[in-house]
This record gives structure tokens, C-alpha cells and sequence, in this order.
């Protein structure tokens, strides 16, 4: 009965044993390890303690930013082309296949990079989400000056017509 239920406790200490020692994980680019990264902007946490047993929970997107989906497609677009540009087709052929300018300045965005599939794709969609950015915000000045413009419009209506008599009256005096 002692060999039992030393078996049995040793089993049980083990299994414990797995759960405590799995520690925190973060992933760090492409690299995981056990401490934050120095730039923690990438730093994802991974716990490996929290694995699903069976495999059913929904697989989490690993990635360190969040990407749009129109800049998703871009970085599968720019991975499709690292592809071919590893089988061995240079930026020319490449740009004599692609049929738009689009995928023109694709190409040549991809090939101005340099580093693995992974690092091209991910660059070419934070580069994507950059440009949006910048879009959203040009946008955003745009409808401000456009509200300025008319409310400055309709109070400066009333002076530009105080204001254009005077300068034509003026410019009648330069010209005499």
C-alpha cells in the first residue's frame, strides 16, 4: 500500500508541479523570452499557463498592432511579392506582371525593404496605418478650416463690404 500511495502523491506533486513552473512569456518581434522587451511597444505577454486543453478556443492574433483590414491585405500583397522576389524575380519582372499603379508602388516599397517576410509585411501594414493616420487627420484639419472659413465667412461678409469700397476708392486714387 506505501509503494501506492507514494506513486500516487509523487503523480500529484508532478502535475502541480507543471502549472507552477510555467512562467509568463513575452513575445518580443519574432523571439519570445521571460522579460519584457527593452521596446515594450512590441512586448506582447503570452501566458503559458492558460492553454486551452482541447484546442477549441479561437486563435488569438499575435501580431503587436492593430492592422486595418485594407492594410492587412497591402502586407499579404507585400508578402506574396517577398515570395517571389526569395523564388528569385527581380523588382522588373515583377513590375512588368503587375497591371496597376498600385501594386507598381507596391513592389517597389517591398523592394526598398530589407529583413524576413514577416519584418517586410509587418512594415509595409504600420507604414499603411501611418498613411491613414495621417489621412484621417488631414481630413480632420480640412472640415475644421472649412467650419472657420464659413463662420468666419458669414461675419466677414459684412466686412468686405465696408472694406471693398474703400480699396476701390484707394486704387481710383493711385491711378489718377
Amino acid at each position: 500500500m506505501k509503494p501506492f500511495l507514494l506513486n500516487l502523491l509523487a503523480c500529484a506533486l508532478l502535475c502541480c508541479a507543471q502549472v507552477t513552473i510555467a512562467a509568463t512569456m513575452y513575445r518580443c518581434g519574432n523571439s519570445f523570452q521571460d522579460t519584457p522587451c527593452v521596446n515594450h511597444s512590441y512586448s506582447k505577454t503570452m501566458n503559458t499557463a492558460e492553454k486551452p486543453a482541447n484546442g477549441t478556443e479561437a486563435k488569438k492574433d499575435l501580431s503587436p498592432y492593430v492592422v486595418d483590414a485594407s492594410c492587412k491585405q497591402r502586407g499579404d500583397a507585400a508578402k506574396k511579392i517577398m515570395w517571389q522576389r526569395q523564388v528569385g524575380k527581380t523588382k522588373e519582372q515583377q513590375l512588368d506582371a503587375a497591371q496597376d499603379t498600385q501594386t507598381h508602388a507596391l513592389i517597389s516599397e517591398v523592394y526598398n525593404h530589407s529583413g524576413t517576410i514577416l519584418e517586410v509585411r509587418n512594415s509595409i501594414e504600420q507604414e499603411c496605418m501611418r498613411q491613414k493616420e495621417q489621412d484621417q487627420l488631414a481630413e480632420q484639419l480640412f472640415l475644421a478650416a472649412k467650419k472657420l472659413k464659413q463662420r468666419n465667412g458669414l461675419s466677414g461678409s459684412v466686412n468686405s463690404s465696408e472694406v471693398l469700397p474703400e480699396q476701390s476708392a484707394a486704387s481710383k486714387q493711385k491711378n489718377n
